[in-house]
């Protein structure tokens, strides 16, 4: 990214603290200045450098190297960075309204460990009944080392030790999940001071309107901690992963051992053991995201191939 038209200003570093459409604002030293993209498009948490651009806040010149991401697949089929430099993500899930969501949960571990992060689940709404089948699907990724924390916006159940479980690991995370389960009710009910939304107009601060569902806020929960809101998903693809490496980040089958080393373990497969050692719900719903994985990946072999075609 060329530098040249801003060489007399000086360059100055920060962290993007929210997003909103093509406008970042960014936290440098005490003050914080929305910031322009061009170029490569920055995410919450990036740290980035920019210039001060005298009446339009800053201009984005640099995105650096992101430590760990979360990432997903867009619905033209590439990649798209949600989120970097988290600690971890917590997926907010209800039990009854709406009904929970396992499949969506088991992708979002994916692409948690997929990105070098650590998942922990919140039940929110826990004021409600929840019904055996959901308990015992929370209990199934439990059995696979993901933590739940039962908690209730509504009536404050289980928010301190939310809160306390974020302090002690300490970093930014990220609160994932579908429109509903109430992650921007958490952050108000954990953060009563802080302005978390609602969602409606935005502020004057932007001047842009009506709130974009493309927006993520960072909010400081002290002693070194943070939780990011981000916009609710009705699915979710993770992206950048191999079909071959998917084995290794699908929750409880890191350690299943197979006659074949690359057993895909897909239906039928010669000497695989995944319908003998794992839970029929983890088989179905790895099974569904195989397929999706492999479908991506045809396809871009076939858009590879299409381009090569056109080449010669």
């Amino acid at each position: 990214m060329s530098r040249r038209k801003h060489s007399s200003a000086p360059i100055l570093s920060g962290e993007v603290i929210e997003t909103v459409g093509r406008r970042v604002r960014v936290r440098h030293a005490d003050e914080e200045i929305v910031c322009f993209l061009s170029g490569r498009r920055a995410v919450i948490g990036d740290e980035v450098r920019f210039v001060r651009a005298p009446g339009e806040g800053g201009k984005l010149i640099e995105v650096l190297p992101r430590r760990t991401r979360l990432a997903r697949v867009d619905h033209r089929g590439r990649e798209q960075v949600l989120a970097a430099n988290l600690t971890g993500v917590i997926i907010v899930e209800t039990a009854n309204e709406p009904p929970l969501a396992p499949v969506i949960l088991d992708r979002y571990l994916v692409a948690a460990w997929r990105g070098g992060l650590r998942a922990m689940i919140a039940l929110n709404k826990v004021d409600q009944p929840t019904p055996p089948k959901a308990r015992e699907q929370l209990d199934l990724r439990a059995s696979c080392g993901v933590p739940t924390l039962e908690v209730s916006a509504h009536q404050g159940q289980g928010l301190e030790r939310l809160r306390q479980a974020v302090r002690e690991a300490g970093g930014a995370w990220a609160l994932v999940g579908r429109s509903g389960v109430g992650k921007t009710s958490l952050v108000r009910a954990l953060l009563p001071q802080a302005d978390a939304g609602p969602v409606g107009e935005l502020s004057a601060y932007w001047g842009l309107g009506k709130h974009t569902t493309t927006s993520s806020t960072r909010f400081d929960l002290g002693q070194g901690a943070a939780l990011i809101d981000s916009p609710g998903i009705r699915s979710f693809t993770p992206a950048g992963l191999q079909v071959a490496d998917l084995r290794a980040y699908f929750p409880g089958m890191a350690e299943l051992q197979c006659a074949f080393r690359d057993c895909l373990h897909r239906e039928g497969e010669q000497g695989c053991t995944l319908e003998t050692t794992v839970h029929p719900e983890l088989v179905q719903s790895y099974r569904t995201l195989l397929t999706e994985l492999l479908e991506i990946e045809a396809g871009t072999r076939r858009g590879r191939g299409e381009q090569e075609k056109r080449r010669t």
